[in-house]
């Protein structure tokens, strides 16, 4: 965490994105998601978690700084067929998806 400066980066943020392979009970064990959670809720900023697959008691991660998280899969498929699949682009359509999300929020809370 101070190799990348996140407490300056947390200053200037308004959501937070960070990523996992699988986000599931053993991310709150010391997983890097949990721990930016963790800094950026000393400035109150929303975290989202894109993973590549989200399984058993993920839901527990919300205890723990975590607001939210999406998979970047966007259908059933293998470990081998997902990596081939473009992990970039699937990543940035994840992204995508969720910032939707928020502008929907921001035109509810208008």
């Amino acid at each position: 965490m101070e190799y990348v400066r996140i407490e300056k980066l947390m200053q200037e943020a308004d959501l937070v994105f960070t990523a996992e392979g699988a986000i599931d009970y053993q991310t709150p064990t010391g997983k890097i998601p949990v721990e930016v959670a963790r800094y950026a809720k000393k400035w109150d900023i929303p975290v989202v978690v894109l993973a590549g697959t989200i399984g058993r008691d993920a839901n527990l991660t919300l205890q723990y700084g975590i607001d939210s998280y999406e998979s970047i899969l966007e259908a059933p498929c293998s470990l081998s067929d997902a990596m081939e699949s473009a992990p970039p682009e699937l990543i940035s359509r994840a992204a995508e998806r969720i910032m939707r999300t928020v502008l929907i929020g921001r035109q509810l809370g208008q």
